[in-house]
């Protein structure tokens, strides 16, 4: 803080003392809680907000009766200091009301913070491209506070007008507009948070299998767009949504009728084990676009029929939002799942001619390599416990049992990518390479798994 800025605030809590020296001593505690070494520079309305309404009532020792002598206390000094907007923020009804909500039910006080936030417009929003997270690294917290206060600005221009028809959508277009302007070193704030989420993704040690990707840590970064070619590759996707639209007949346990499996396996030329196939379980093709279209919330079941959702209908409009939506469906499962998919997409990008090498032994097949990789990294275990008797049958039937799961989800990721048109064929030997489509959907998935918002550390 500046020699002058500091007099300032010197001078006002003397005068603030000379009124009222409880005030006055309460101001103190209130200004180095919301500015620690009172630097006000730094403070903006968002965070004369959060600390009004959420710091104070929260975490500020005292009675109700001490905060709201705090808040006003606050709005004196800031008032000596000519900061007069913020010092009607501390008391302003809102901060009276929650206040007094806070001290009856924390739960509903916190309802009413969020709810003050938001419609301060000062909040910054989510966006499609940026979801802000709860465990964030410096990028983060730099780029969420410049945006905070650019909105503070926004709006005392009147180019942002909270509560006003059509302010969201301003206030959005404006956070965009913000976050992806490039400094001076031609990054934008949008790329730096991307840019330490994917580090952060990559470096976690609670997925170490992710330190095999660490070689494409800049085409995670990157990302990929929608090449051309995608609505040829959603197109089986598409049909599906299509015949969702009027309604798709399912069997009593819910599976897509026989009917349709058989029309669809016709349409694109899909083999199936038997041929023609029974059922939905006989076409893998069907079971991975069916897994997918639900992972994604675009169809759900209505009595003995999938259609689809509000979602679904948007997608069906839109080839590039649905490649969107696959790609970022596809690696945000959680747990094992999420893990065989963003293993055995490292390793198709790494056999990839543009890749840099591969995790495959001589002789082993992409799945079993993929599977082999995770169970190295603790998802499965390598060999049943040494036991005696039936107990060491058990745990070997245990082993084997987890081991074909894990294989299983490895493969339903290869399914996808073929039925999608995504891979070369087989060399034979269990070899697969991704198609220039496939590695930009592969780079798309890892890239929509590694910036999605960590809620915790």
């Amino acid at each position: 803080m500046s020699a002058i800025m500091r007099e300032a605030v010197a001078s006002a809590l003397a005068e603030l003392a000379r009124r009222d020296e409880r005030s006055a001593g309460m101001a103190r505690l209130a200004l180095d809680a919301l500015a620690p070494g009172q630097e006000l520079e730094r403070i903006d309305q968002h965070a004369v907000q959060r600390f009004c309404w959420f710091e104070l009532p929260v975490r500020f020792q005292g009675s109700a009766q001490d905060q709201r002598l705090a808040a006003r206390s606050l709005s004196q000094l800031f008032d000596l200091l000519q900061l007069h907007r913020y010092a009607q923020i501390c008391k302003s009804p809102e901060t009276t009301t929650v206040l007094t909500v806070y001290a009856r039910d924390h739960d509903a006080g916190l309802a009413m913070f969020e709810r003050l936030m938001w419609e301060s417009g000062v909040e910054p929003p989510d966006l499609p491209e940026l979801t802000w997270g709860t465990a964030v690294g410096d990028a983060e917290i730099l780029a969420r506070r410049e945006t905070a206060a650019a909105l503070e600005l926004a709006i005392s221009l009147g180019d942002v007008r909270p509560g006003k028809l059509g302010w969201r959508p301003a206030q959005e277009r404006f956070t965009r507009s913000f976050l992806t302007r490039p400094d001076r070193q031609g990054l934008s704030h949008l790329d730096r948070v991307r840019e330490e989420r994917v580090r952060a993704w990559l470096g976690s040690s609670a997925h170490p299998h992710r330190e095999r990707l660490w070689p494409l840590v800049g085409e995670i970064i990157a990302g990929a767009d929608a090449p051309r070619s995608a609505e040829r590759a959603m197109a089986p996707l598409q049909r599906l949504l299509d015949l969702a639209a009027d309604g798709i007949a399912l069997t009593q346990i819910g599976y897509i009728a026989p009917n349709v499996v058989r029309q669809m396996c016709a349409d694109f030329g899909w083999r199936t084990s038997p041929d023609p196939p029974r059922s939905e379980t006989d076409a893998t093709q069907l079971i991975s676009l069916h897994q997918v279209l639900r992972s994604m919330r675009a169809v759900r079941r209505s009595g003995r029929r999938l259609v689809l959702t509000r979602r679904g209908r948007q997608l069906r409009e839109d080839p590039e939002a649905l490649w969107r939506a696959a790609t970022r469906s596809l690696c945000r499962t959680g747990g094992v799942e999420q893990a065989a998919a963003e293993t055995f997409l490292g390793l198709l990008l790494t056999r990839s001619p543009q890749g840099a090498g591969s995790h495959a032994r001589r002789g082993e097949s992409d799945v079993a390599a993929a599977e082999r990789t995770l169970t190295e990294y603790g998802w499965v275990p390598a060999e049943p416990p040494v036991a005696a008797g039936r107990h060491a049958a058990a745990h070997r039937r245990t082993a084997d049992a987890a081991s074909d799961q894990l294989r299983a989800m490895v493969m339903a990721v290869g399914w996808l990518l073929e039925t999608l048109g995504l891979l070369t064929e087989d060399d034979g030997d269990g070899h697969r390479e991704l198609t220039g489509p496939g590695r930009a959907f592969a780079i798309a998935c890892l890239h929509q798994s590694a910036v999605a918002p960590r809620a915790v550390v």
